[in-house]
């Protein structure tokens, strides 16, 4: 192509046709333009389809990690719900020799935790995008790490509390900490203590109360976490219809 250009300013001058070489060039010059924008958008639209593939991939691990984190949240709703009805028979000053075989002397032993799976939402803001969807994401998750984790460790501070108590006060503890309670097993002075101590019974009602505000949290949590998966749901399916 170069060649022919070359060939037919040649002739143009050699015949003394200065006018009409003078708009040969002015075509070429333009036509070499519009080759180099044409190059340039070109460039600009594989750059943008990357950025776009490499976006639609993070909001692929932004769905995954949201899966994992409702199933987390959902498992520790779970766990308390299984305990309710022993902590309200506590609070409401009902307990019973039978509550020993469902978990009594247990309630303030165990408590879930939760790591939450930030690795695509940390991605997301390393892109900077500056839409709705990412703008909630990243304050929802960053909701989550300060007032839900703050208020788990609140909730296991008090339980390691009431376990020190546990072991600096009686001499069943050991028993306590190593084997199963229930109604035919263990001491009396042990069973007496869940049963009927109301230091026991002030520790359960207050760290019940934590709970609860706990899980009230992570059932909004779950309901918020479920709305943003769809949206990143919709995200990916029209990325994927593109591509189809």
């Amino acid at each position: 192509m170069i060649k022919i250009f070359r060939k037919i300013r040649q002739k143009l001058l050699s015949e003394n046709k200065f006018s009409k070489y003078l708009i040969y060039a002015m075509g070429e010059i333009v036509l070499v333009v519009i080759g180099i924008l044409i190059a340039l958008s070109l460039n600009n639209w594989n750059e943008e389809r990357k950025d776009q593939n490499k976006l639609v991939n993070v909001y692929r691990l932004i769905d995954n990690d949201i899966k994992n984190d409702i199933e987390d949240l959902q498992r520790i709703v779970d766990f308390y719900s299984e305990k309710k009805s022993v902590f309200e028979k506590v609070v409401n000053d009902s307990i019973s020799p039978n509550l020993l075989d469902k978990g009594l002397s247990r309630l303030l032993n165990i408590h879930p935790h939760i790591v939450l799976n930030k690795k695509g939402v940390s991605q997301l803001k390393e892109l900077q995008i500056n839409d709705t969807l990412a703008f909630f994401l990243d304050d929802i998750y960053e909701w989550m790490d300060t007032r839900m984790l703050s208020l788990e460790n609140s909730i296991s501070a008090e339980m390691l509390d009431h376990e020190k108590y546990l072991r600096d006060h009686y001499e069943w503890y050991p028993e306590w900490r190593t084997n199963t309670i229930a109604q035919d097993l263990s001491n009396k002075e042990l069973h007496d203590y869940f049963l009927s101590d109301p230091t026991y019974r002030n520790r359960v009602t207050f760290i019940y109360a934590l709970i609860k505000r706990y899980t009230g949290m992570l059932n909004a949590l779950i309901r918020g976490l479920t709305e943003f998966q769809e949206q990143v749901d919709e995200i990916i399916k029209e990325a994927d219809d593109k591509i189809l």
